[in-house]
């Protein structure tokens, strides 16, 4: 799946072991820094310590830096103090009215809330513009976050008795079990349990979690076609396509649904590229199971279409790397079904002509 959707869990907000370390003994001069930082960060995953560097909560000799940045003889990093959260957003997050569904309007894309909740599972909306998880010392402006404000008063503050945990919420903290990238918006999950959380993980191994986003594509594409390379996800911040076939659980099947072709292109495209005049976009529904870091958009850049104006895979450069992954792109998370519970949200898309609107629901929604 895409680093939209990640595999791997959002781990509560870590603790660092220490404040600061100095470059010294041949193991750790002429290292990477976002490899270093696991002396301060241990029980850090590497894109969450890259996320900490790039928003400068990680400093080298009192400077921020670059995660690719190789230490020196005598390099002291440190761990800044974490920015405290948007308290605008934040206040607002918390007020914001709890819904089942999202109306296709672009003024509902801005706040953060929760959807739904189902058994031991809830359903949050992550806007574009949000990070999934909380950065170092989990005080940024994240999803993760918000999540005391978002459950208030939902009833999600105490273990249900039957479990036999015996223990409350503030225990156990919902757990997120998916990261959308910075530029998607959609459908996140928390699982309330760890009894829960298994349950996801074991259903997406299994292929009985499936995943559909709705993205815009560059060209036309004429039928279904499903995508099975592999992917590097490691050391980088943009996944590498291999030669070679992954997984079923992590292949992308992309079904066009409408193509936007001259004076039917949408106007924000009308007014940024003239090139979609001759190739127009494509707007696609895209299945995933498991999926991998940027999944959706590394498969659709492999076979021709990346997403537009993705701003990391659009390149046809496959070694460029971009100054940064936060475009103006269109993927939206907007179905997630499990092994007894589900969420189906529409993109918050005003330019979507009302009979696509009802077309990409009617996809969303579809029992195969």
């Amino acid at each position: 799946m895409s680093n939209e959707i990640s595999s791997a869990s959002c781990a509560e907000p870590q603790e660092a072991t220490a404040k600061q370390f100095e470059a010294s003994g041949a193991d750790m001069v002429g290292q990477r820094l976002d490899y270093a930082l696991t002396l301060l960060l241990p029980q850090m995953g590497l894109r969450g310590r890259k996320r900490s560097i790039e928003s400068g909560q990680v400093l080298v000799n009192g400077r921020s830096c670059t995660a690719a940045q190789r230490l020196r003889k005598g390099d002291v990093v440190s761990l800044a103090d974490a920015p405290d959260a948007d308290q605008q957003v934040q206040s607002a997050a918390a007020g914001a009215t709890v819904t089942g569904a999202c109306p296709a309007d672009a003024n509902v894309d801005t706040l953060p809330r929760l959807l739904e909740r189902q058994g031991e599972f809830c359903f949050f909306y992550k806007p574009v513009g949000l990070h999934t998880a909380a950065l170092t010392g989990g005080r940024g402006h994240s999803l993760e976050s918000m999540l005391p404000q978002l459950l208030a008063g939902q009833g999600c503050t105490e273990t249900d008795p039957q479990d036999g945990a015996g223990m409350s919420a503030e225990a156990v903290p919902p757990q997120l079990m998916q990261r959308l990238d910075y530029g998607t918006s959609g459908i996140v999950c928390a699982a309330l349990s760890p009894q829960a959380a298994k349950a996801f993980r074991l259903a997406e191994a299994a292929a009985r979690c499936e995943k559909r986003y709705i993205a815009l594509l560059a060209g036309r594409l004429e039928e279904d076609f499903t995508v099975t390379f592999a992917l590097r996800t490691d050391k980088r911040s943009k996944s590498r396509v291999l030669d070679r076939d992954a997984g079923c659980t992590r292949w992308t099947n992309f079904t066009p649904l409408h193509y936007f072709d001259g004076d039917d292109l949408p106007q924000l495209a009308l007014t940024r590229d003239s090139q979609f005049h001759r190739v127009g976009l494509t707007l696609v529904g895209c299945r995933i199971r498991r999926g991998a870091r940027h999944q959706i958009r590394a498969h659709a850049a492999a076979v021709g279409h990346p997403l537009w104006n993705d701003p990391l895979y659009a390149d046809k450069d496959p070694e460029a790397e971009a100054q940064t992954s936060h475009g103006t792109f269109y993927l939206h998370h907007g179905c997630l079904l499990l092994p007894g519970a589900n969420c189906v949200m529409p993109p918050p898309w005003s330019f979507l002509p009302e009979a696509v609107a009802r077309q990409v629901l009617e996809w969303l929604t579809s029992i195969d």
